[in-house]
């Protein structure tokens, strides 16, 4: 009997033993996986905002990219004449910021912002680690001016991929009425309107001087009308019941269903639960938006 129960115990240690070795050899491979992942990503990630920086990243969405690129690997932009720049911890990792984030941000002409993005990316290279070559994700507006910073500074950018830009306008850009929740951002309104893009279109076409191999990637949200797709000060719901009854055209809230569509970039995934805000809050769409980006 002691025989038998010591052979039970030797047996139930071995068992236990496998397992302890089992685990440890988990835990291993799950951390070299995920340091493959952050290896992966070959550049830095700088996140534009859009019009007024109305629509700020959620620390859910900037998680994501934090925990993809890595702590001090990503760096958000606030396009206006203030340079300072801060440190901002998101799970406990850190985010570089540069500018005043308040709704000065994004109220100047598509040139404009473009000059201040090429002046802040070349103050964060030089003193505060930015890589040689970046990865973008832009929401709205922004993708326009991430456009118009990759002729500025050629061989910079290595991706890009647009949230909800209004690659075409958006008619809300003409419309009074919406242009009042965007007082104080005039001239950026101004470079919303069709004909203005459509000219810059022109101008700079898609994809532009990228780094070697890059790609412009664009992705799509969607708005139905609800009182609860508010936006911050109701332009969400404004702007659907502007385009919908007005123009005719289903959208995000902001911009009109085929706008964020161009030839020339890859169109890689549509979010029809998203609205025009919620693609820069949703981490779902940070996952997305990172997996096409180099």
């Amino acid at each position: 009997m002691l025989f038998n129960n010591q052979n039970n115990f030797i047996r139930g240690f071995d068992e236990v033993r496998k397992l302890i070795i089992l685990l440890i050899s988990c835990c291993f491979f799950v951390a070299v996986g995920a340091q493959a992942a952050l290896a992966a990503k070959s550049n830095d990630l700088v996140l534009v905002h859009g019009l007024s920086n109305k629509h700020q990243w959620s620390d859910g969405f900037l998680k994501v990219c934090v925990n993809t690129w890595g702590s001090g690997n990503v760096y958000i932009l606030y396009l206006n004449s203030d340079n300072t720049v801060s440190t901002k911890i998101v799970d406990g990792k850190n985010i570089i910021t540069i500018g005043k984030n308040d709704f000065s941000a994004g109220d100047d002409y598509v040139d404009a912002q473009a000059g201040l993005m090429a002046e802040k990316i070349g103050l964060l290279q030089k003193s505060y680690g930015l890589s040689s070559q970046i990865d973008i994700i832009a929401h709205s507006m922004g993708g326009l001016v991430s456009r118009r910073y990759i002729y500025l500074k050629p061989d910079t950018v290595a991706g890009l991929v647009t949230l909800g830009t209004p690659h075409h306008g958006s008619p809300l850009a003409d419309d009074m009425d919406w242009g009042a929740f965007f007082i104080g951002a005039e001239k950026a309104v101004e470079n919303l309107k069709p004909s203005w893009v459509e000219s810059f279109n022109i101008a700079y076409p898609i994809p532009g001087p990228l780094y070697s191999g890059g790609k412009i990637s664009t992705i799509r949200g969607d708005a139905d009308g609800f009182i609860w797709e508010w936006g911050v000060l109701g332009e969400i719901y404004a702007g659907w019941n502007t385009l919908t009854l007005l123009h005719g055209t289903d959208s995000d809230g902001a911009v009109p269903k085929a706008s964020p569509l161009i030839n020339g970039a890859t169109h890689v995934a549509d979010f029809w639960d998203y609205d025009h805000y919620e693609l820069v809050r949703m981490s779902a769409v940070a996952t997305k938006a990172a997996q096409y980006l180099p």
